[in-house]
Protein backbone atom coordinates (compact mmCIF):
# COMPACT_ATOMS: atom_id res chain seq x y z
CA UNK A 1 0.00 0.00 0.00
CA UNK A 2 2.71 2.54 0.93
CA UNK A 3 4.56 1.92 -2.36
CA UNK A 4 1.51 2.97 -4.37
CA UNK A 5 1.01 5.98 -2.11
CA UNK A 6 4.63 7.00 -2.48
CA UNK A 7 4.20 6.85 -6.27
CA UNK A 8 1.07 9.01 -6.12
CA UNK A 9 2.79 11.58 -3.90
CA UNK A 10 5.94 11.57 -6.08
CA UNK A 11 3.90 12.29 -9.22
CA UNK A 12 2.14 15.32 -7.73
CA UNK A 13 3.20 18.84 -8.61
CA UNK A 14 3.67 20.01 -5.02
CA UNK A 15 3.93 23.80 -4.68
CA UNK A 16 6.96 25.32 -2.99
CA UNK A 17 6.29 27.02 -0.69
CA UNK A 18 3.55 24.54 0.17
CA UNK A 19 -0.08 25.64 0.06
CA UNK A 20 -2.90 23.12 0.29
CA UNK A 21 -5.11 25.44 -1.75
CA UNK A 22 -2.52 25.60 -4.55
CA UNK A 23 -2.04 21.82 -4.41
CA UNK A 24 -5.81 21.37 -4.78
CA UNK A 25 -5.83 23.79 -7.72
CA UNK A 26 -3.03 21.87 -9.44
CA UNK A 27 -4.68 18.48 -8.87
CA UNK A 28 -7.97 19.82 -10.23
CA UNK A 29 -6.21 21.21 -13.32
CA UNK A 30 -4.41 17.91 -13.94
CA UNK A 31 -7.63 15.90 -13.53
CA UNK A 32 -9.59 18.51 -15.52
CA UNK A 33 -12.25 18.39 -12.85
CA UNK A 34 -13.01 21.11 -10.27
CA UNK A 35 -12.35 20.50 -6.59
CA UNK A 36 -14.27 22.80 -4.26
CA UNK A 37 -13.06 23.30 -0.68
CA UNK A 38 -15.65 24.29 1.91
CA UNK A 39 -15.30 25.00 5.61
CA UNK A 40 -18.28 23.75 7.59
CA UNK A 41 -19.40 23.35 11.17
CA UNK A 42 -18.89 19.63 11.67
CA UNK A 43 -20.62 17.85 14.54
CA UNK A 44 -18.25 16.76 17.34
CA UNK A 45 -19.41 13.16 17.07
CA UNK A 46 -19.09 13.12 13.29
CA UNK A 47 -16.24 13.26 10.80
CA UNK A 48 -13.90 16.23 10.59
CA UNK A 49 -13.92 16.08 6.80
CA UNK A 50 -15.97 14.77 3.92
CA UNK A 51 -15.39 14.20 0.21
CA UNK A 52 -18.35 13.91 -2.12
CA UNK A 53 -17.92 13.43 -5.86
CA UNK A 54 -20.77 14.63 -8.02
CA UNK A 55 -21.08 14.13 -11.76
CA UNK A 56 -18.95 17.18 -12.51
CA UNK A 57 -17.18 18.29 -9.32
CA UNK A 58 -15.38 16.98 -6.24
CA UNK A 59 -16.43 18.68 -3.01
CA UNK A 60 -14.27 18.56 0.11
CA UNK A 61 -15.69 19.82 3.38
CA UNK A 62 -13.42 20.34 6.38
CA UNK A 63 -14.06 21.39 9.97
CA UNK A 64 -14.27 25.15 10.28
CA UNK A 65 -13.74 25.19 14.04
CA UNK A 66 -10.23 23.75 14.19
CA UNK A 67 -6.69 24.99 13.67
CA UNK A 68 -5.38 25.81 10.19
CA UNK A 69 -2.85 22.95 10.50
CA UNK A 70 -5.64 20.48 11.30
CA UNK A 71 -7.75 21.84 8.43
CA UNK A 72 -4.82 21.29 6.07
CA UNK A 73 -4.47 17.71 7.32
CA UNK A 74 -8.20 17.07 6.85
CA UNK A 75 -8.10 18.35 3.26
CA UNK A 76 -5.05 16.19 2.51
CA UNK A 77 -6.79 13.16 4.03
CA UNK A 78 -9.84 13.71 1.82
CA UNK A 79 -7.54 14.23 -1.20
CA UNK A 80 -6.05 10.86 -0.31
CA UNK A 81 -9.48 9.25 -0.73
CA UNK A 82 -9.93 11.04 -4.05
CA UNK A 83 -6.48 10.22 -5.49
CA UNK A 84 -6.57 6.60 -4.33
CA UNK A 85 -9.85 6.10 -6.23
CA UNK A 86 -11.86 5.23 -3.14
CA UNK A 87 -15.59 5.09 -3.63
CA UNK A 88 -17.37 8.17 -2.35
CA UNK A 89 -19.41 6.87 0.59
CA UNK A 90 -22.89 8.04 1.30
CA UNK A 91 -22.39 10.26 4.34
CA UNK A 92 -24.57 10.31 7.39
CA UNK A 93 -27.87 11.63 6.03
CA UNK A 94 -28.23 14.40 8.59
CA UNK A 95 -24.70 15.67 7.95
CA UNK A 96 -25.11 15.50 4.17
CA UNK A 97 -28.41 17.34 4.33
CA UNK A 98 -27.01 20.05 6.56
CA UNK A 99 -24.00 20.55 4.27
CA UNK A 100 -25.61 20.14 0.87
CA UNK A 101 -29.22 21.15 1.34
CA UNK A 102 -29.46 23.42 4.38
CA UNK A 103 -32.90 24.71 3.39
CA UNK A 104 -34.58 21.26 3.22
CA UNK A 105 -36.24 19.46 6.12
CA UNK A 106 -33.94 16.54 7.00
CA UNK A 107 -36.91 14.34 7.92
CA UNK A 108 -38.27 14.69 4.39
CA UNK A 109 -35.24 13.21 2.62
CA UNK A 110 -33.41 11.22 5.32
CA UNK A 111 -34.51 7.86 3.92
CA UNK A 112 -33.04 8.64 0.48
CA UNK A 113 -29.42 8.60 1.70
CA UNK A 114 -27.79 5.41 2.98
CA UNK A 115 -25.38 4.98 5.87
CA UNK A 116 -22.09 3.59 4.63
CA UNK A 117 -18.47 4.43 5.35
CA UNK A 118 -14.99 3.85 4.05
CA UNK A 119 -13.32 0.60 5.02
CA UNK A 120 -10.57 0.68 7.64
CA UNK A 121 -7.87 0.04 4.98
CA UNK A 122 -9.14 3.00 2.94
CA UNK A 123 -9.05 5.22 6.03
CA UNK A 124 -5.48 4.12 6.77
CA UNK A 125 -4.50 4.75 3.15
CA UNK A 126 -6.00 8.26 3.17
CA UNK A 127 -4.29 9.02 6.48
CA UNK A 128 -0.95 7.75 5.17
CA UNK A 129 -1.38 9.91 2.05
CA UNK A 130 -1.89 12.99 4.23
CA UNK A 131 1.23 12.21 6.25
CA UNK A 132 3.35 11.55 3.14
CA UNK A 133 2.18 14.85 1.63
CA UNK A 134 3.00 16.77 4.81
CA UNK A 135 6.42 15.12 4.88
CA UNK A 136 7.08 15.95 1.22
CA UNK A 137 5.97 19.54 1.82
CA UNK A 138 8.39 19.82 4.75
CA UNK A 139 5.52 20.47 7.16
CA UNK A 140 6.31 17.64 9.60
CA UNK A 141 8.81 18.20 12.39
CA UNK A 142 12.26 17.15 11.28
CA UNK A 143 13.65 13.91 12.56
CA UNK A 144 16.09 14.13 15.45
CA UNK A 145 19.63 14.51 14.15
CA UNK A 146 22.34 12.37 15.72
CA UNK A 147 24.26 14.16 18.45
CA UNK A 148 27.93 14.89 18.04
CA UNK A 149 30.32 12.82 20.22
CA UNK A 150 31.24 16.00 22.10
CA UNK A 151 27.62 16.80 22.93
CA UNK A 152 26.99 13.18 23.97
CA UNK A 153 29.97 13.34 26.35
CA UNK A 154 28.74 16.63 27.79
CA UNK A 155 25.23 15.24 28.34
CA UNK A 156 26.71 12.13 29.99
CA UNK A 157 28.66 14.36 32.43
CA UNK A 158 25.57 16.47 33.21
CA UNK A 159 23.47 13.35 33.76
CA UNK A 160 26.13 11.83 36.02
CA UNK A 161 26.35 15.02 38.07
CA UNK A 162 22.58 15.37 38.49
CA UNK A 163 21.71 11.74 39.09
CA UNK A 164 24.85 9.86 40.10
CA UNK A 165 23.05 6.70 41.27
CA UNK A 166 21.07 6.15 38.05
CA UNK A 167 23.99 5.27 35.77
CA UNK A 168 25.51 1.82 35.74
Amino acid sequence: MSGRLAEIVALLDVPDPFSVEELVRRIAATRQRPIVLRAAAMPPEGPSGLWIATGTTDHIWYAAGTSPMHQEHIVLHELGHLLCDHETPQPDPDLALRLLLPSLDPAMVRSVLGRTAYSAPEERQAEMFAMLMLERAGKLPSRVRPLSPELCALLDRVEAALAPGLRS
